[in-house]
């Protein structure tokens, strides 16, 4: 049994998973209002007061309930509508096991920056084109389900800037790792992605 696009909240955090031939990038974005069963206005959350343009992509589209589980609508259709785009769908969303991503371990300091916070210092465990994670071995970020951060380093010629939102929160007898979605774009991450996943290969 699909679940219907109409059942999440007006307000609810979404991100889209936009493919070219090429390249995947993901956008975070807030489903504003349901117009019909399967079509809803979106609001990106994209830096940018240029109109995109969505038609020589695929996009999935992804919500993720309180529980962590990620539910996904596969081939939707964005299109601009007035000040912000509508989206449709075509079939029920589904339960969308995220581990499918590859994933490649960092082990990496960074600088984390949350609103209303000063900057800390914490490890990159390991990340993905969907998501990354996150090791706090003092125990004193208190981050919650839902929590909203962002995060930097640098590492063998790449800048990696990424937003998340928190997903999983997975208490050790050391430390505390956070498992969060990314929910912007960064160019620099296929590549390091690439690059991290030969030099696996290599070794």
């Amino acid at each position: 049994m699909g679940i219907k696009l109409s059942e999440i909240e007006e307000g609810s955090p979404i991100s889209l998973q936009i493919y070219n031939s090429e390249n995947k990038m993901q956008m975070g974005a807030v489903l504003k209002q349901h117009v019909k069963e399967n079509i809803v206005l979106i609001s990106l959350e994209y830096d940018t007061t240029r109109k995109l343009n969505f038609d020589n992509v695929r996009i999935d589209m992804e919500y993720t309930y309180d529980d962590g589980v990620p539910i996904i609508w596969r081939n939707v259709r964005v299109v601009n509508y007035r000040e912000d785009y509508a989206m449709q769908v075509f079939s029920d969303g589904s339960r969308h096991n995220r581990r499918g991503c590859f994933r490649v371990s960092v082990a990496m300091n960074a600088t984390l920056s949350m609103v209303g916070r000063t900057p800390q210092q914490i490890t990159v465990r390991d990340l993905s084109l969907s998501g990354f994670s996150i090791s706090d071995r003092k125990k004193e970020l208190g981050l919650s389900v839902g929590d909203r951060l962002e995060i930097k380093f640098e590492d063998m010629g790449h800048y990696l800037d990424l937003k998340g939102k928190v997903v999983r929160i997975q208490e050790e007898e050391d430390m505390i790792i956070y498992g969060l979605e990314t929910y912007n774009l960064c160019k620099d991450l296929s590549s390091y992605i690439s690059l991290k996943q030969r030099r696996k290969g290599n070794k």
